[in-house]
């Protein structure tokens, strides 16, 4: 399957999925309750969420593992639970994508450790904890990774690692960069890299796509693509949130731009550098469909 995704990635104009949080609060997973055990608990519902993706027109459809880390699941206390739960998050994934030429991407996430020196977990422990979560993710049948809504490079790394240890599968590398408030048009993430180190970093590592996910709208993410673009040769890969986001009161946040606003721009966003397009919090299956409609149109597939 490697062949596949990277036959993909020769094609251009690929669409992700989008948030996938945003489908499960909205399918009823209260505030507070571990997404992940829906896998198993729920697996049908979560097999029917992401369906709506892959009709949508995804051809990359992310596992519903993002906080499946072993360090995130003891919140819950179901870190003895760490490859159950992720092999199940694969294998629902691939049933939802089954009879279709979509790919399966292990999606994980930042475990919410924070590592040496700035905090006091060591890089080789979170790295056995990751092999966990990559383990359950292999069982169950992933395509390829997807490191994403990452802040600290060193995790990635950490997580990098983990996977190599066990696979030479394709991965993606998806960081979460705010504006740079000094330096207008710029960015950075919480700890100071810019796009630029960002794909150096990423590139020496390995990785087979750059890119982004979350923390801002799309017309952020259309300057945002110009910096990438700037600095890699890699695939790149956005996945802007639809809007910045407002509180609504019981743990829930709203987004306020509409899958036709944000539509207007996905084509900047191709014509900046983007190889693949999806979105992130509050973006749902109406907005996977505009930006299928605009990649068919971008190659020549319109009907």
């Amino acid at each position: 399957m490697t062949n596949s995704f990277q036959a993909k990635l020769a094609c251009g104009c690929l669409v992700g999925d989008g948030g996938m949080g945003t489908l499960l609060q909205g399918a009823g997973l209260p505030v507070g309750i571990c997404g992940e055990l829906w896998n198993v608990e729920q697996a049908g519902k979560v097999v029917a969420l992401q369906r709506q993706y892959v009709e949508a027109g995804s051809d990359l459809l992310l596992t519903n593992t993002f906080g499946g880390s072993p360090h995130k699941l003891n919140s819950y206390a179901l870190s003895d639970r760490t490859e159950e739960l992720n092999a199940a998050g694969a294998r629902v994934a691939r049933l939802a994508t089954e009879g279709t030429q979509t790919l399966v991407l292990g999606d994980i996430g930042a475990s919410g450790a924070i590592l040496e020196p700035f905090g006091d977990m060591e890089f080789d422990v979170l790295k056995v904890q990751f092999s966990r979560q990559v383990r359950g993710l292999l069982d169950g049948g992933v395509h390829a990774f997807i490191i994403e809504t990452m802040m600290d490079f060193g995790e990635v790394q950490c997580i990098f690692e983990a996977i190599r240890s066990l696979c030479d599968l394709p991965v993606i590398v998806s960081m979460f960069f705010d504006t740079d408030k000094q330096n207008p048009g710029q960015f950075r993430t919480m700890y100071g890299d810019t796009p630029a180190s960002i794909c150096e970093k990423a590139e020496s590592l390995g990785a087979d796509v750059v890119g982004s996910n979350c923390g801002l709208p799309i017309d952020a993410y259309v300057d945002l693509a110009t910096r990438f673009k700037e600095a890699t040769a890699r695939p790149i890969m956005l996945q802007p949130n639809a809007g910045l986001g407002r509180p609504a009161g019981n743990g829930t946040v709203i987004y306020d731009d509409p899958p036709e606003r944000m539509a207007t721009r996905v084509d900047e966003l191709y014509n900046n550098g983007a190889t693949i397009v999806g979105g992130c919090c509050g973006t749902g299956p109406d907005y996977i469909r505009q930006v299928r409609r605009i990649a068919d149109r971008r190659l020549g597939r319109e009907n």
